[in-house]
């Protein structure tokens, strides 16, 4: 079974290559082939392609990519463990948890200092319904490394204090002309910057915790370290640029050309920041599949899912759902004339130079990755037919074994 599926994985991504025309492609499968353990009986990491596309520096399975997006799932898993400390609740006001962060936006009016900044909950920014927008410039070129750089962000620029507001955030989508099947949706990184401020602010809430940590810090030790991350960060300016995939761009006339800026600002970590690899990114979705099936509570209690994984939001562009930080979408399998239809956790990360996709499916217990060092690189089509190629396989297995 695991030499077919190795080359059934292997066959997928040459085709890939010759298909999408990209400088580097990373993929990373685990399979729980004997049922409840989510220990990946079967792993694959394999890469195609260029580190780097001018020089013809090969690309290597476990070389590091910028995650960008994927990072916000370290974000709200972040907030779950404060709230399973009971240092926060879900319900908490914005305006308590941070009291001197003072909002300077304008209302639809133009009036400075709009009331509805006063009614965003915690809830509402990991699921993107804040009423809050979204930052445009990342000033990749002017990073910011010191440790006040996020604290700054969120406290002093106009990104943070002076975002107005599009709706408030607890009144109803009726309210403003949505229907029944709509709903107030507006994805934005700068309420994760918010979000990991708030972790930096509170984690020394933590059971034994001995002081303030960073939001890195806090990421590192309570979810990088328990999953056996050792590869990733959330700190790339550390990094000494060793095993590191280069960003690179699509010209006018269609030729590959490399970014001479990495997108990486620490101002922006909480969004955007992680580093990461194939095989860290299997090992961080089979801790998170453990805990939810609640063999170990490695990362979360099993209980916590119950309010992670729920229905909060319908993404109006391609309607998956939206929970705690977690995309959810369903994808349909055609299996001996039949088709089954299964549920996936995930998320999409797109900069400048990169593209990231990482979705999970816990009754199959299956996580795959795929990583490109492209912009505009279709990896969720990719992961969604690489999940569509393997499937066939693994459902015929476990009817066999089982």
């Amino acid at each position: 079974m695991n030499t077919e599926l190795r080359n059934t994985i292997e066959q997928f991504m040459d085709e890939t290559m010759d298909l999408n025309d990209l400088p580097g492609l990373a993929v990373g499968v685990s399979i729980g082939l004997e049922g409840d353990s989510f220990d990946g009986e079967f792993e694959y990491t394999g890469a195609r392609g260029y580190r780097d596309y001018e020089t013809r520096e090969p690309l290597q399975a476990g070389d590091i990519f910028h995650c960008a997006s994927v990072s916000k799932l370290f974000t709200s898993s972040a907030i779950m463990k404060l709230v399973e400390a009971g240092a926060l609740g879900l319900y908490d006001r914005l305006c308590n948890l941070l009291p001197d962060l003072k909002f300077e936006g304008p209302d639809e009016d133009g009036n400075i200092g709009d009331w509805r900044f006063g009614e965003i909950r915690l809830w509402n920014m990991l699921t993107h319904t804040s009423g809050l927008g979204d930052c445009f410039d990342y000033e990749w070129a002017d990073a910011e490394t010191d440790d006040l750089s996020l604290r700054r962000y969120v406290y002093e620029s106009d990104d943070c204090i002076r975002q107005p507001m599009l709706w408030c955030p607890q009144t109803s989508p009726e309210f403003y002309g949505l229907s029944d099947d709509e709903n107030l949706f507006r994805y934005s990184n700068v309420a994760y910057e918010i979000l990991g401020q708030i972790v930096a602010e509170y984690s020394d809430r933590m059971p034994g915790a001995s002081g303030q940590l960073s939001y890195e810090d806090f990421v590192a030790k309570y979810l990088l370290e328990p999953a056996g991350m050792s590869n990733s960060t959330m700190k790339t300016f550390e990094r000494d640029g060793s095993n590191m995939a280069n960003p690179h761009a699509k010209a006018e006339d269609r030729s590959i050309r490399r970014l001479e800026v990495y997108p990486y600002n620490r101002k922006h970590a909480p969004s955007s920041t992680l580093t990461s690899c194939t095989s860290d990114l299997l090992k961080w979705g089979r801790a998170h599949m453990r805990s939810a099936g609640g063999s170990d509570g490695l990362l979360l209690q099993k209980e916590s899912y119950d309010s992670i994984w729920r229905d909060y939001a319908t993404v109006p562009n391609n309607g998956e759902k939206m929970g705690l930080g977690w995309f959810m979408r369903r994808q349909k399998v055609e299996d001996a004339g039949s088709t089954r239809e299964y549920v996936l956790y995930g998320h999409e990360g797109t900069d400048d130079g990169f593209r990231a996709s990482f979705w999970m499916c816990p009754e199959l217990e299956m996580v795959t990755v795929v990583l490109s060092n492209l912009s505009n690189a279709p990896v969720k089509r990719i992961n969604k037919k690489l999940f569509e190629v393997i499937c066939e396989q693994v459902i015929l297995y476990r009817q066999i074994i089982f």
